[in-house]
């Protein structure tokens, strides 16, 4: 049974913090507080504390709320990740046991993945102070790379999706490889991986857990969508070198909303860390998680979309 007992969870209803919620509900020995800002209009969960507190995050008003539990799940979205800074200073005040950072991605270690976009630099600097205060001994982490969830992608049109226009977008010839997670299976895989603290065998301590349920290619991709739905695509190609310099400029000039087209590259060119087989050891198989094939997670997704 894992020595943590009380948990803190950030951004709840969140596209994977909703998921994470549901598995360690599932979990019998966690107790779950729940963070919301103060200008959220989500409805929380009415049988699970929540506590509220600015937007800001300040540090002053986390430590109460973190003192007396033993973990923090961090789920806030990506742009506001460097908010995590104070986030971790709270929880290090507050006695906090682990911290998992919101990054549920690539490797953010990777400096071409750091220079690539905001997000991406945000992420490993928010590691690279947890792997500092580790070392100090004042807080252990554990982060969670799972590649790209493809239900939330073919929502929000990404890794070249447009469902809804039957329409798919390479990135160069649409060949780099990618991994790719459920968002369950990256949420079992934290959960699964916080039961394994306390143990002789606490080896996810202070270290990056890889998750990929499989490794596929935008071809690959588009193939599986077109055979389930049996319907043909149009297709588009772009040149990623020429994408990476126009949305960085426009990043440059005030446009924030470049970085998305920055963040989609980072995943499917599979040149920044997106391919975790690449990264780091699987660990799908040691914390038994379910199997799923490129098929199934396709017509699940398709069948949410509502297109099938």
């Amino acid at each position: 049974m894992s020595m943590f007992k009380k948990v803190i969870l950030i951004g709840a209803t969140g596209s994977i913090g909703s998921v994470v919620l549901a598995a360690l509900e599932k979990e019998p020995s966690f107790t779950i507080t729940l963070i919301q800002r103060a200008s959220s209009k989500a409805k929380m969960p009415v049988h699970f504390k929540t506590i509220t507190v600015p937007d800001s995050y300040p540090t002053d008003e986390l430590i109460p709320a973190f003192e007396g539990h033993d973990v923090v799940i961090n789920c806030m979205t990506s742009f506001s990740v460097a908010d995590q800074f104070r986030i971790i200073d709270a929880a290090i005040a507050a006695g906090i046991r682990r911290y998992v950072p919101s990054e549920y991605g690539l490797n953010y270690m990777r400096q071409d993945a750091q220079a690539l976009n905001q997000v991406f630099n945000d992420k490993g600097k928010i590691q690279e102070y947890l792997r500092a205060k580790a070392q100090a001994g004042v807080i252990e982490w554990m982060s969670i790379a799972c590649g790209m969830w493809i239900r939330w992608s073919m929502a929000n049109d990404f890794l070249g999706m447009h469902i809804g226009e039957r329409r798919f977008v390479f990135w160069d010839d649409g060949e780099g490889y990618f991994s790719c997670t459920t968002e369950e299976n990256s949420a079992q895989g934290l959960v699964k991986a916080l039961l394994v603290a306390g143990t002789d065998r606490d080896v996810y301590k202070n270290t990056v857990i890889y998750l990929s349920d499989f490794a596929i290619t935008q071809k690959q991709l588009l193939e599986a969508i077109e055979r389930i739905q049996g319907v043909k695509y149009t297709t588009e190609s772009i040149n990623s070198s020429d994408l990476i310099a126009e949305k960085q400029a426009a990043v440059a000039a005030g446009d924030i909303k470049a970085t998305f087209a920055l963040i989609e590259t980072g995943f499917v060119t599979g040149r920044y860390g997106g391919h975790l087989e690449k990264e780091g050891e699987i660990q799908n198989d040691k914390l038994h998680l379910p199997k799923n094939t490129l098929d199934e997670v396709v017509e699940a997704a398709l069948k949410a979309y509502g297109t099938i």
